[in-house]
């Protein structure tokens, strides 16, 4: 299942589900048209936080979207419950992310504002700055759909919902000798306005399988700069995440984003004015972003 968020004129959107064949079901219009359920989730942590109930629920009301065969499904196109997915705006699929916690290859930690979150399709303004071109990184990020905190691996497990993919957008860092102070200018220079575009989707756990088994691709103005598993130490995520939560309380919405073995520099590139950015895995699905 991929769950999304929609961009509409309420400030926290409305939640979604992509559908095979293309379309957005607007889950938060679904129930006043299909007769399955009065439901009415308010966001996608709504649904994540009702844990595998709310799954199901949004499952039936698919089924239910399609009982109606073609016939149905235009008039629910007239009605606006069924979207097209080209050109239709989405924020992140989590709107704004209680917390974004970036895991460096190394195991240290930092954090992203939540005001840095961006959607799909999004046009960032980076704030150039001459002397250290900006550069972006790929990352893939485990959804959190229930609190945990000092948890086993096992709790942990239990508590991921599914993954989405993000873009650590910033400045490029000082040299591994650079002194802390040039450090802590480097994790700032991570928290302008668009400096994490998250989406398009969060595809759940049972859907996007292994991660270390699926391909995840960086393209800049479609040349293919990196590629590799989406993460190669997905066998290691429980006891990753309970490892953190020994240090960190989490809730259901919140991200935890893995940067790729080697480090940033594996998945990092350069960006420049005018750059489309692509960062996908093929055939399940792909962030797409304009640096301004």
């Amino acid at each position: 299942m991929k769950l999304l968020t929609i961009d509409c004129r309420e400030v926290t959107g409305r939640p979604g589900v992509l559908l095979p064949n293309g379309d957005i079901l607007d889950l938060a219009a679904a129930p006043s048209t299909l007769s399955e359920s009065q439901w009415i989730p308010h966001s996608i942590v709504s649904v994540l936080a009702a844990g595998s109930d709310g799954l199901e629920r949004v499952a039936r009301l698919v089924s239910a979207a399609d009982e109606g065969g073609a016939d149905g499904r235009a008039q629910l196109r007239r009605d606006r419950v069924l979207l097209p997915f080209e050109g239709t705006a989405l924020l992140p699929p989590i709107r704004r992310p209680g917390l974004v916690l970036v895991v460096s290859a190394d195991g240290t930690t930092y954090l992203k504002s939540p005001n840095t979150a961006t959607g799909n399709q999004s046009k960032i303004d980076i704030p150039w700055n001459d002397d250290a071109p900006p550069v972006c990184s790929g990352m893939l990020a485990a959804v959190i759909g229930r609190p945990f905190y000092r948890a086993s691996a096992a709790e942990a497990s239990e508590a991921l919902a599914g993954f989405t993919l993000v873009l650590d957008l910033s400045i490029a860092a000082p040299g591994d000798a650079a002194p802390a102070a040039d450090w802590r200018r480097y994790y700032e220079s991570k928290q302008f306005p668009g400096a994490c575009p998250i989406g398009p989707a969060i595809v759940t756990a049972d859907e996007f399988g292994a991660p270390h088994a699926r391909t995840a691709q960086l393209l800049i103005n479609d040349v293919e700069l990196a590629a590799g598993p989406a993460y190669e130490h997905a066998q290691a995520l429980p006891e990753r995440m309970a490892t953190l939560s020994q240090r960190y309380g989490f809730r259901p919405g919140d991200l935890v984003c893995f940067e790729p073995d080697g480090g940033q520099r594996a998945r990092e590139c350069r960006v420049h004015a005018g750059d489309r950015v692509s960062w996908s895995v093929p055939d399940l699905m792909e962030l797409q972003v304009e640096i301004a």
